[in-house]
């Protein structure tokens, strides 16, 4: 899940470089149309990654709630941070 967020955060990234550069063609005459395309791609994508890194990080407080569990169970020390 790691790899994909970081894949989804890049290309979310260089489309965004290119919906700035639509963007500033826009200012000199080229089409709004365009430019809300491309936008709209890279809001999709960084909203995706975003989504998926949640995602991560509420699987992982669960695996490390059952392992402090288990810990507690066996009377092994987990090291409290």
């Amino acid at each position: 899940m790691t790899r994909v967020t970081i894949l989804l955060t890049l290309a979310g990234l260089a489309v965004l470089f290119i919906a700035y550069a639509q963007g500033v063609r826009v200012i000199h005459g080229a089409s709004v149309i365009s430019h809300m395309y491309w936008a709209t791609a890279a809001i999709t994508l960084v909203a995706l990654a975003n989504f998926i890194a949640v995602a991560h990080l509420a699987r992982s407080e669960r695996m490390i709630q059952q392992l402090r569990a288990l810990c507690e169970k066996n009377g092994i020390d987990y090291g409290e941070d």
